[in-house]
């Protein structure tokens, strides 16, 4: 019931809006991290983040590796262990356990700031490319393609690959930081 009244109030809003207009409106969509992924800009961001995050993302490849073989020793060990022995190495699988999600947690939050600081700029064009280009397209409104969100736009409507080439001719235009 509510995504029915959702629905209604939205094309009710999009008939207001066409009255406005002067009875024209023309809808676009576009996915916004498609256009970031396949675009000039996003490609060399993603390039960059790589090379700056793969040492220690192989750092901690190797130890969830060794992590691995100590519990597998463990394993083969622990019958014949006294239980005080056991109880020590169980206490220092767990202390491993722990430093390896906590340095995972460290990376990975590490990461999700990399990115975000990499993407803030593209997203920054991305928006005055799109502004742009509506303006000049007389798009009155464009909607972003979002899974669970939106279900379906008619491929005709789908400005995805020119916003894309619109991002590159922007970034490359851009004043240089």
């Amino acid at each position: 019931m509510r995504k029915f009244l959702a629905l209604a109030l939205f094309l009710f809003l999009l008939q207001s809006v066409a009255f406005a207009a002067g009875g024209a409106v023309k809808i676009a969509a576009f996915d916004p991290n498609e256009a970031v992924k396949n675009s000039e800009p996003g490609a060399e961001a993603i390039k960059q983040l790589e090379a700056k995050l793969k040492p220690e993302s192989d750092k901690i490849e190797r130890e969830r590796k060794e992590f691995i073989k100590l519990q597998e020793n463990f394993q083969k060990q622990a019958f014949g262990l006294a239980p005080d022995a056991r109880q020590d190495k169980e206490r220092e699988l767990r202390r491993k356990e722990f430093e390896l999600t906590e340095n995972m947690r460290r990376f990975q939050n590490a990461a999700n700031r990399e990115q975000s600081s990499k993407l803030a700029e593209i997203e920054q064009v991305l928006g005055e490319v799109v502004r742009d280009y509506c303006a000049k397209n007389g798009v009155t409104l464009l909607i972003a393609k979002v899974p669970g969100i939106t279900y379906y736009v008619e491929p005709a409507s789908d400005i995805t690959k020119i916003v894309t080439l619109e991002l590159n001719k922007g970034w490359a235009k851009r004043p240089k930081k």
